[in-house]
């Protein structure tokens, strides 16, 4: 019944994040990572606020997952670039499916648990990823760890939470009530042309 009635949201927002996660994560910018998790996280609240289902932000983190490798190629995606990518995505979209799934409810909607969702997960995202580099590859220094948790951490549980706050704002402060209104045929037509345009520019550039 979830994919079922669902499944184009779900591949949309997958196609996003993993667009996002894709482009931002090839720009040399600084504090790239905050910058990045904190827009994934944003989009991963907007989709579960859409998509009020257990299950369904996992799904969209493998699309997500599925949009990175294949833009990065099957072929030439090596074990410490898939680590480095992919996997922290994955990462990402499991702690925040365990969180949503303790702390957010179809009803009644609360925006303190949204961002308590996305600033848990946050942190428990730059732990994991920051252990698994530290311990697990040996390529980090403990410096460096706590950095990546204790400040990069914690900067993104609050950028998050605050773009995640705006956005869910404007949402339901649209007079239709949801960004999802309309004739389900155009929606639909909309959605899968703006998935497929996606993909195939992920197919064809690598970014």
């Amino acid at each position: 019944m979830l994919l079922k009635r669902n499944l184009l949201w779900i591949v949309f927002f997958g196609t996003m994040i993993g667009l996002s996660e894709t482009l931002i994560g090839s720009a040399n910018i600084p504090f790239r990572s905050v910058i990045l998790t904190s827009l994934s996280l944003m989009l991963l609240s907007v989709a579960r606020y859409q998509i009020p289902k257990a299950g369904s932000s996992f799904l969209i983190i493998l699309i997500a997952v599925l949009f990175k490798i294949n833009n990065l190629g099957f072929y030439s995606c090596t074990t410490n670039v898939f680590l480095c990518g992919p996997t922290a995505v994955l990462i990402l979209g499991i702690c925040y499916e365990i969180t949503a799934s303790l702390l957010l409810s179809e009803k009644p909607f609360k925006y303190r648990s949204f961002v308590l969702t996305g600033g848990i997960a946050a942190i428990a995202t730059f732990a994991l990823f920051a252990m698994m580099n530290t311990f697990l590859l040996g390529s980090w220094s403990t410096s460096r760890l706590f950095e990546y948790i204790f400040i990069k951490g914690t900067l993104t549980a609050i950028a998050s939470g605050a773009i995640s706050l705006l956005m869910l704002y404007v949402i339901r402060n649209k007079k239709s009530g949801s960004f999802a209104k309309g004739h389900p045929y155009l929606v639909k037509g909309a959605l899968g042309l703006v998935i497929l345009a996606l993909w195939i520019l992920g197919t064809v550039t690598k970014f």
